[in-house]
């Protein structure tokens, strides 16, 4: 593991403070420029006093915990500190916080010492209010010294900049470090180091309505209600994640005050542009019989629609309440015209796979895609707006996402360029030597729309052998002017067959289509593709080819440890139509007590294949089947790490003896192979040897099957 230098924390505030008063600088005040022209002027060991103190979470620290062996002179650099504001004594108008960094036991302390009575059940938020009221900061001489805690100084400006410098008010210093660990990859050579605002006013209005969206969740009952009638004394917010942090603080403000002040909350739900706080207050004043102003509200939005997701709500709203036939398209086809497939159950923990693998037997070319197609075609066609331009790329190397997405202002951003590049796709050919010089050039850089993976040039190229291209491009620029909804919710599968290329979205039993999931596909077939919804219905296929495996190793871990034999025993419809077997060199020592259990010993696997010779014809044999084993989650995670340390990805459904027995056969006494072998009479030429425990194991795939199908 990597080994941080001793002042590594003193190395990441500086390169932190360095974006901040550099591409950042025209986003600061004069407090702010103080700050950092002070903070400037320490000398080493008083800036690394200050920056251990910005790792803790309260800003309450204790003074002893502030003595670090690489710092000397401590004490000294301390009272620097204290002379210029970085800590602070504490004094009563920290009261407030003094308490939240206490424990509910130490506030109860001080509720005893302040004669204020309290249930020992109570919750600490309800003491702690209690506390507010009735002690004073006397009370917590007795408890935690005040003299021996200091506080610490310039948290509204640190926060400001960590807001800067992230984006958010979630991240920490501590990213630098896990950086430097290795423990987070971060888009280092992709970011452009530049300003998140253009303007002052939109950075700190953007700050103010950040901060006090995340101070909601701590704020009592009455200080939610002061909070609501003090909403017209807030700045005004400027600029677009101004806006958007202002609209999330109104509808999870009007939540929270529902059960409290209906009115005021229904109030403050409707003055917010968010789609569901609107949807919230349609629904509650529903409830309220306020029938003539909610029918009037549905019908103006699915006039004029502000979002695609907002128009969706109000014609199934109106439709269900007020029995008008109002309902979308998408909606009629999604009732009217699912198609249904029977799969085996087998497959319920991975349903796509089964469908995939049902369409594949029938000669159709068949991938999964979801989301990853679309967000990588959207990445790759749109890559020089995305990633490529200063004003929207990555902000530092810790942003996950381009600013023009994050804040859903991708095409109104680059309207023109957008368009110019849509225009320039005439032709299928075209389009795909485009993407496929994009993706040669940029294989593996970090981007945060989409993951590279080796199979997307292939998927790629068979989407665009089949595509009409003036709907691809429909459905990119869908996907420009509003990202936020339309970069999700795409179907499971894209299927290719002599009628053409189409999506299909497959649900098991039970399952029900997602919000976005409608939303996506309505655009999808606006567009003129091909969309399936397809149900699944579980069935026994006795038909099923099962491989019922098992293996011997050197030991228990498959990191540690390694095959030594495979047998397999391939099944169908009640009869063994097929075996496999093969010893393997495991390239370790086999131990001794190892050869006592199975009989293999070192010299009989000198001269046997290692597993990567035999790896692909292990891959063919098992195609198409359920990968069965007593205790199948052995024998599969040795495979698959032998797999993995080939770097490839082994993956097949599975079915577990042990597992199944209990189902089938309840209340014996063991279920380990040797003891059911003997329960049921089955023969077992040669226990711990692989071939033989596997066509053991098939006699109770039989037992197992004859349970399911009679059930």
């Amino acid at each position: 593991m990597r080994v941080l230098p001793s002042k590594y924390y003193l190395a990441h505030f500086l390169e932190f403070i360095e974006f901040i008063s550099g591409p950042c600088a025209h986003l600061l005040d004069e407090q702010d420029r103080h700050f950092i022209q002070m903070f400037n002027q320490l000398e080493e060991d008083a800036k690394c006093l200050f920056v251990r103190g910005q790792s803790r979470k309260s800003p309450v620290i204790k003074t002893a915990s502030l003595y670090y062996e690489e710092l000397t002179n401590i004490e000294h650099h301390l009272s620097e500190l204290q002379l210029q504001g970085f800590y602070n004594s504490i004094g009563p108008q920290h009261f407030e916080q003094v308490l939240l960094h206490l424990t509910k036991a130490e506030i109860a302390q001080v509720l005893t010492l302040a004669g204020v009575s309290f249930k020992h059940s109570s919750q600490k938020i309800q003491l702690l209010e209690s506390a507010l009221e009735f002690a004073e900061f006397e009370h917590l001489f007795n408890l935690c010294q005040p003299d021996n805690l200091l506080y610490r100084g310039f948290d509204e400006q640190l926060n400001y900049f960590l807001f800067l410098f992230f984006g958010d008010l979630n991240s920490g210093l501590q990213k630098f470090s896990m950086r430097d660990l290795g423990i987070m990859q971060t888009k280092r050579g992709v970011s452009n180091d530049i300003a998140r605002f253009d303007f002052i006013d939109e950075a700190k209005s953007a700050y103010f309505y950040a901060q006090q969206l995340r101070n909601l969740g701590n704020l009592s009952t009455q200080q939610l209600i002061h909070c609501a009638h003090q909403r017209d004394n807030f700045p005004s917010p400027h600029g677009t994640l101004a806006n958007i942090y202002a609209d999330r603080l109104l509808f999870q403000l009007g939540k929270k005050l529902l059960p409290i002040e209906s009115k005021l909350a229904l109030e403050i739900l409707g003055a917010s542009s968010e789609p569901q706080a609107q949807e919230k207050v349609i629904r509650e004043r529903y409830k309220l019989g306020h029938k003539d102003w909610v029918k009037s509200q549905l019908e103006n939005i699915i006039d004029q629609p502000e979002s695609e997701t907002l128009l969706a709500f109000a014609e199934d709203f109106l439709a269900r309440k007020f029995g008008q036939k109002r309902t979308s398209e998408l909606t009629d086809m999604l009732r009217e015209k699912a198609q249904r497939l029977q799969i085996d159950e087998i497959y319920s923990d991975s349903v796509e796979n089964g469908v995939k693998l049902f369409y594949q037997k029938r000669g159709k070319q068949v991938f999964r895609t979801e989301n990853r197609l679309w967000r990588a075609l959207f990445g790759l066609v749109f890559w020089e707006e995305l990633f490529e331009i200063d004003n929207a790329a990555l902000v530092t190397e810790f942003d996950h996402k381009p600013q023009s997405i994050s804040h859903n202002c991708f095409y109104t951003t680059f309207e023109q360029a957008i368009e110019t590049r849509l225009y320039r796709m005439t032709s299928n050919e075209m389009a795909f030597k485009q993407v496929s010089k994009i993706m040669l050039e940029k294989y593996a850089t970090p981007n945060g729309i989409f993951r590279w993976h080796k199979s997307l040039l292939e998927v790629l190229a068979v989407f665009f052998d089949h595509v009409d291209i003036e709907d691809l491009k429909l459905h990119l620029r869908t996907m420009a002017q509003d990202f936020r909804t339309f970069g999700d919710g795409y179907p499971d599968l894209m299927v290719v067959d002599e009628q053409g290329l189409r999506f299909e979205e497959i649900k098991a039993p039970g399952d029900q289509l997602r919000k976005n999931q409608l939303l996506t596909i309505k655009q999808l077939r606006k567009a003129q593709f091909n969309v399936a919804v397809t149900q699944v219905e579980w069935f026994l296929d006795p038909n099923q080819v099962y491989a019922v495996v098992d293996i011997e190793t050197t030991g228990g871990r498959a990191n540690g440890h390694r095959i030594t034999e495979i047998g397999i025993a391939k099944v169908v419809g009640g009869k063994v139509i097929d075996t496999w077997q093969t010893l393997l060199n495991p390239q370790r020592h086999i131990p001794h007590k190892i050869t006592q259990l199975t009989g293999i010993s070192n010299d009989m696997v000198a001269d046997a294949p290692l597993f990567v010779e035999v790896a692909d014809k292990l891959r063919d044999y098992l195609s198409d089947c359920v990968f069965v084993a007593h205790n199948v989650n052995f024998d599969y995670g040795f495979i698959r790490t032998e797999f993995e340390r080939l770097e490839q990805n082994f993956r097949m459904p599975k079915l577990c003896t042990v597992r199944e027995m209990r189902k089938a056969v309840p209340g014996l006494p063991s279920y380990s192979l040797a003891n059911l072998t003997r329960h049921f009479d089955i023969d077992m030429t040669q226990h711990h040897r692989a071939l033989s425990d596997a066509q053991a194991a098939a006699e109770l795939l039989f037992i197992i099957n004859r349970h399911r199908h009679a059930n």
